[in-house]
């Protein structure tokens, strides 16, 4: 059964909480699959993952769609940020950094605060649609 919004508050209440726990979560989730020591358990616990990660924006479709939508623009938040943190790293190896971890992680941060800059306009955009 949808659920039944009652204003655009609501809506968003409902967006931007499934965007940050879907990314708190998986963050956390990841973490501890790379500290277990043996292969097997955390290939299990990354096919749960992933599974999870396929499951339930699905389910929510159906039941809360803006809580999907949430968890949807999470998941593309999430890798252009991915793809943006590859060129400057990339760009890091040129700069020298293959041999100089500051270099890298400077890259890295520069990187991450552009990416941060570009997507403050796209997801105030959508919060801004949400009606």
């Amino acid at each position: 059964m949808p659920h039944a919004y009652a204003d655009a508050r609501d809506k968003r209440i409902d967006f931007w909480t499934a965007f940050v726990v879907w990314i708190v979560a998986n963050a956390i989730c990841i973490v501890a699959i790379s500290r277990v020591g043996s292969p097997a358990p955390g290939l299990i616990a990354s096919a749960v993952l992933l599974l999870t990660n396929i499951a339930v924006p699905i389910v929510l479709a159906f039941t809360r769609s803006f809580a999907a939508m949430g968890i949807l623009v999470a998941f593309a938040t999430a890798f252009a940020l991915t793809i943006a943190e590859g060129v400057f790293f990339t760009a890091s190896d040129f700069a020298g950094g293959i041999s100089n971890i500051r270099i890298q992680v400077g890259f890295l941060v520069a990187g991450l605060i552009l990416f941060a800059i570009g997507a403050f306009f796209p997801l105030r955009a959508i919060h801004q649609s949400i009606r």
